[in-house]
């Protein structure tokens, strides 16, 4: 199942692939929840792969609704946390189940 997928990568500090609505997207997920409307989703940091925007070459947070996921596998890539992470500024998750926790 992807949440069981997407729960290990967090806490192992792994990096996925992954199809989102079609787009091959490569990412390191940070924590995963519901937004406000409920919708169970995922805050990532994408480094690589597809867009349907435009990707900075040192990557971008996004925020991935996990219904619009599928093929979800572990890439081998190494970890990747900017130092711009926050939990308490991102605006994708209202409510967080599971989250790499911020460096102090």
């Amino acid at each position: 199942m992807i949440l069981d997928i997407l729960e290990q990568a967090i806490r192992d500090r792994r990096c996925l692939s992954a199809l989102h609505n079609g787009t091959r997207r490569r990412f390191a997920p940070h924590a995963i929840g519901f937004t406000s409307r409920n919708i169970p989703a995922a805050f990532v940091f994408q480094y690589g792969g597809e867009t349907t925007s435009t990707l900075p070459f040192k990557g971008e947070w996004r925020c991935l609704h996990i219904e619009d996921l599928s093929h979800v596998v572990e890439n081998g890539d190494p970890w990747r946390t900017p130092p711009n992470y926050s939990l308490s500024r991102q605006t994708c998750l209202e409510k967080i189940a599971r989250a790499v926790p911020e460096e102090t």
